[in-house]
């Protein structure tokens, strides 16, 4: 049986309903809810707003984690090829998503910051921000989509 900290609640409760499971159906069943849980995202990144990606960056997040947890139980040659290609993936996918994350909280902090005060160098200050963040989303954005691209197109490790 598995338990432990790593494990998240829904995860425990399904471990204590399932007994006696083996560990490597368990953790395949595990990995399969996650990765279809992320793949079925089949709306464009760039369709998402802000809290959408966010949603996303968290379930690319418990995937990869899990991905990590797990892969010492899928020790086949194939098994590692994928394992190989897909922790790379999901890290940019994840670094992506951050990224984008991080340009809307400093948006909206920026945005805070304006309404505070009246004062011109804020406005300006904000200003420069906006355009600054601007770019980095191009880029982001652009990691992000090659990333997710990818992942659908990968094959799962554990099958």
């Amino acid at each position: 049986m598995v338990t432990g900290r790593a494990l998240d609640n829904t995860t425990r409760r399904s471990v204590r309903d399932r007994g006696d499971l083996p560990i490597t159906i368990f953790a395949a069943e595990q990995l399969t809810r996650r990765w279809r849980k992320l793949r079925k995202k089949r709306k464009g990144l760039t369709q998402l707003n802000a809290r959408g990606r966010h949603k996303l960056r968290i379930q690319t997040k418990k995937l990869r984690y899990a991905v990590e947890f797990f892969a010492t139980l899928f020790a086949s040659k194939r098994a590692a090829k994928r394992l190989k290609r897909l922790i790379p993936i999901l890290e940019r996918l994840q670094d992506g998503l951050g990224e984008l994350n991080d340009i809307a909280v400093d948006k909206r902090l920026a945005a805070i910051g304006i309404r505070r005060g009246s004062k011109p160098n804020r406005a300006y200050a904000a200003g420069l921000l906006s355009e600054r963040e601007d770019t980095r989303v191009a880029a982001a954005m652009a990691v992000a989509t090659e990333a997710y691209a990818e992942l659908v197109k990968a094959k799962p490790f554990w099958r």
